[in-house]
């Protein structure tokens, strides 16, 4: 609870207790596994109820295919106030060589946050600046829900990116050299992500969501 203290004039001060809960990952689908833990973890202090925290990982992981580059790390960034949760999460082109511990969230002009009230969640637009960290409201009342990831590896899921991938343009009836077109990378990309050779980047998710319907999460 806050606790009332008092400045030179003689005006109240209300002292608010923060949590700081902070962590970088690599900008690859291979760390979604441990972002997903990560937040659990800081809503697991949470004051949301359990339909807040769920919103929050919606909203975290969209923001997660928002902001990722080609390359680099992500932050993410938890606030936890008495009565309403701060998230924070950010992009960098510099490569992540080793997670730090737990720190507060790093200060910029650029930065802004989604904040997520326990009591009564609403939408807060905001116009995130590209490539920084970005702001998005816990509810869209005015879209639709976004589809329900594909858990690869999951059971009654595809075992792999490449067989989901495979299954995925035999659906849409598409060519490897279609898909390519329409999600913006290379026939060789395709070919080797349908060959089971590599994975597509954090960023290459998004696209694949908006042309599948769907995203396939490890």
């Amino acid at each position: 609870m806050a606790e009332p203290s008092y400045g030179p004039a003689g005006g109240p001060i209300e002292v608010v207790p923060v949590v700081v809960l902070s962590q970088i990952f690599t900008a690859r689908p291979s760390s979604i596994p441990d972002i997903r833990d990560f937040v659990r973890r800081c809503l697991a202090e949470s004051p949301l109820t359990e339909e807040g925290n769920r919103e929050v990982e919606g909203t975290v992981f969209r923001a997660l295919l928002d902001a990722a580059g080609p390359t680099g790390s992500i932050q993410v960034a938890f606030r936890i106030f008495p009565e309403h949760v701060e998230v924070d999460v950010l992009h960098s082109d510099t490569a992540l060589h080793a997670a730090p511990a737990a720190t507060p969230p790093p200060s910029s002009a650029a930065e802004s946050a989604a904040a997520v009230p326990a009591a009564v969640p609403g939408p807060q637009e905001a116009a995130a600046p590209a490539g920084s960290l970005l702001q998005l409201p816990v509810a869209r009342a005015a879209e639709p829900e976004p589809a329900a990831p594909v858990l690869i590896g999951a059971p009654g899921h595809p075992a792999s990116f490449a067989e989901w991938m495979s299954t995925a343009l035999r659906r849409e009836g598409l060519t490897q050299e279609a898909a390519a077109r329409q999600l913006g990378v290379s026939v060789k990309t395709v070919s080797r992500w349908v060959g089971g050779a590599t994975e597509p980047r954090m960023r290459d998710l998004r696209r694949i969501q908006e042309v599948f319907g769907e995203v396939p999460l490890p």
